[in-house]
């Protein structure tokens, strides 16, 4: 894709293109990603539930590629699905951050903002500033993401201790079956299950078990989009839901639609 970085994309749906984040990052970064809206024909798509925040370069680029009206954004953590339906030739150029690592490399709390997208300089004038200085000042996409990964990375410092537990916590959540025994992997890492909680709870305002469900319904998207007609009982069976209908529950539950309904819209985009 044009201005897009010099990789193939991991996962493209319509206008969005994610790409894997660099080695040195993927503790911390879930991917680097674009939308591009076209120019006419837009068609809405459904925001569905994410936990993870997105430092987010969005707006029109100019005729001559600057940065045009685009703005530096946080989008936190989305928790209530929304509908999205883009202007003409609106650009989002991104880094996803998972939600245990946003306090450190982004200096906010994830819970402050669920469901919203404040302007960064409004929320850390001090981060933003020369940052959003940068990015004005790119001509690309590729451009884009490259200044946000470099800001990642001077951020990017041995976490403290403290932060140790919840991160092994986070990942175990993050690779798990949606399902997760929480009191199990609390005895794991040697702490109280109200403990464990309390702590995920704390910092990213999800609890594990909503954490686990959106992961694995990430998942089950990704496998989804790959086919024209998903064979649902198999990714029922494959991706650690009791059977079709647990699956088909799950998704209405999260965004309000029938798992058949939620990929005829990401197909039709």
């Amino acid at each position: 894709m044009h201005n897009a970085p010099d990789v193939t994309p991991s996962h493209q749906v319509g206008g969005y293109h994610e790409f894997a984040p660099p080695p040195d990052l993927r503790d911390a970064v879930e991917a680097l990603w674009i939308h591009q809206a076209p120019e006419r024909h837009i068609v809405p798509h459904r925001v569905v539930p994410d936990a993870a925040v997105s430092l987010c370069f969005k707006g029109r680029r100019a005729s001559d590629g600057s940065a045009g009206d685009a703005r530096l954004r946080i989008i936190g953590p989305v928790i209530r699905p929304q509908a999205f339906a883009p202007p003409p030739g609106h650009r989002m150029e991104s880094v996803r951050i998972k939600v245990e690592w946003c306090r450190l490399l982004l200096g906010v709390a994830p819970w402050e903002h669920v469901d919203a997208e404040p302007l960064y300089a409004d929320v850390r004038p001090d981060l933003a500033a020369p940052l959003e200085s940068r990015l004005a000042r790119t001509r690309s996409s590729a451009d884009a993401l490259r200044v946000l990964v470099s800001f990642l990375r001077a951020r990017r410092v041995a976490h403290p201790r403290a932060a140790t537990l919840l991160m092994a916590g986070m990942e175990s959540l993050r690779h798990g079956t949606g399902q997760p025994r929480v009191a199990e992997l609390a005895a794991r890492l040697g702490v109280s299950d109200r403990h464990l909680r309390r702590l995920v709870m704390d910092e990213t305002g999800i609890s594990p078990r909503q954490f686990a469900r959106i992961q694995r319904f990430h998942a089950l998207l990704r496998s989804a989009d790959d086919v024209r007609r998903p064979p649902w009982a198999a990714l029922a069976f494959h991706h650690g839901y009791a059977d079709q209908p647990h699956l088909i529950r799950e998704v209405q539950d999260l965004v309000g639609v029938t798992p058949a309904r939620l990929h005829a819209e990401r197909r039709a985009e």
